[in-house]
């Protein structure tokens, strides 16, 4: 019984890897169909409002697809003028980059730090960097055309969100405990994306106008970067504030900088610690080791965009664990805190 029991979990092993390496192979196609999954589910409870508010069952989605369409249009269009602009001052942040580290080399060697474990040569190639900045502006440009595939799904997704249900109830009449954890799943998704959005939008905003305010140049980049890497949680934060300090340093001193970490640590305290689990709920964590894991292996499976919906894609992995009664050790695994639903 146990030599079975071993076989069968190997070859559900080989099953996931598998089918996630299948995933990885046709990514490019499944990519824009998932990005469009997760913002239907947030615009499904808007839609349903609009509905009940009397507005025509076709209207309600062509109204969300032109709000997010917008939305996404002058995002990138900030984007792509922030990156510009970085691509021109590189140059000067290069040059002010090796001069505070020849100050620094130079504080050692007064301090008596020992020559050999003082780096007497720093490689700071400044044309390769801009072209770096600048292909970046390329890529944006490049996922502007790709959003278009995005928000077609979209439409489309949200016209057939109306019928979905009915559907289910007709394909399986007699199941209704599959459709009640069905509905259940759905909630909680919806749930964590909604808080996790909000969350986000709010943490961009206010390190944006934080940093603006303390006149940091790129700041609207840095808003829009730790808004977007904020549904990566602990790394996200440290990762998008990396730049800003660096900036706020080479342009300010060390007082700025002090600041900038100041603005960053607010909204991570305040919202992510206090208010995001008081709303979002303490079952929805994931286990630290979970969240790197699930770093390497969406980022493997769907690139940067895996990377940037790691977390999402293994909370709802998680949350269709908990959902049935026979799965449901494995997502208290997967959880932060030995709690049984």
């Amino acid at each position: 019984m146990q030599q079975s029991n071993a076989w069968l979990w190997l070859f559900g092993a080989a099953a996931v890897v598998i089918i996630l390496a299948g995933l990885r192979s046709i990514s490019h196609i499944v990519t824009p169909f998932l990005l469009a999954a997760f913002l239907a589910i947030i615009c499904i409870p808007p839609m349903t409002w609009m509905r009940q508010r009397g507005l025509p069952t076709v209207v309600a989605p062509l109204v969300l697809f032109v709000a997010v369409g917008i939305s996404f249009f002058l995002l990138f269009m900030a984007i792509r003028n922030a990156v510009q602009e970085l691509a021109m001052q590189l140059p000067v942040y290069q040059e002010r980059l090796g001069a505070f580290i020849s100050n620094m080399q130079q504080l050692a060697e007064e301090r008596g730090v020992p020559q050999e474990l003082i780096p007497q040569e720093v490689m700071i190639n400044t044309s390769t960097i801009t072209e770096m900045a600048r292909m970046l502006g390329k890529g944006v440009g490049q996922f502007t055309t790709y959003l278009f595939f995005v928000l077609l799904a979209l439409m489309f997704i949200l016209l057939e969100a109306r019928t979905f249900p009915a559907k289910l109830k007709a394909a399986f009449p007699q199941k209704r405990r599959a459709q009640v954890r069905m509905r259940r799943f759905l909630r909680s998704v919806n749930r964590y994306l909604a808080v996790k959005t909000t969350a986000s939008i709010i943490t961009g905003l206010f390190v944006g106008v934080g940093l603006t305010i303390l006149e940091v140049d790129f700041a609207v980049l840095w808003g829009i970067l730790a808004g977007l890497l904020n549904f990566v949680p602990t790394i996200g934060s440290v990762i998008s504030a990396v730049p800003a300090v660096l900036i706020a340093l080479l342009g300010a001193g060390p007082g700025d900088a002090v600041l900038v970490v100041i603005v960053y640590l607010i909204p991570n305290i305040i919202i992510g610690s206090i208010l995001e689990p008081r709303f979002m709920g303490q079952t929805l964590g994931l286990s630290p080791v979970v969240v790197l894991i699930s770093l390497l292996v969406w980022g493997w499976v769907f690139g940067p965009v895996g990377m940037l919906l790691s977390i999402l894609l293994t909370m709802i992995v998680k949350l269709g664990l908990e959902s049935s009664s026979e799965t449901q050790w494995l997502g208290i695994l997967l959880s932060d805190k030995a709690k049984r639903r």
